[in-house]
């Protein structure tokens, strides 16, 4: 199990082409969690909005059906 707010570090390339220095981006990392997390979020509301539309959908159906019973 992974801990809680871990610190990881991404390795990157340094800006300068010529250069061999790896640069250390605590930042990118954190961004790039960020960005999973809400990815994540967001599919999970998807999911949640979509029941939503086919219970609505079943909903509308039943009620016609009742109306036309009428």
């Amino acid at each position: 199990m992974r801990a809680i707010n871990a610190i990881d570090l991404a390795c990157l390339k340094s800006a300068s082409p010529d250069s061999s220095e790896n640069v250390y981006s605590l930042g990118l990392k954190q961004d790039e969690s960020s960005r999973l997390r809400r990815i994540e979020n967001l599919k999970r509301e998807n999911a949640l909005l979509m029941r939503m539309v086919e219970e609505t959908r079943i909903e509308i159906v039943r009620l016609r059906e009742q109306l036309s019973a009428v």
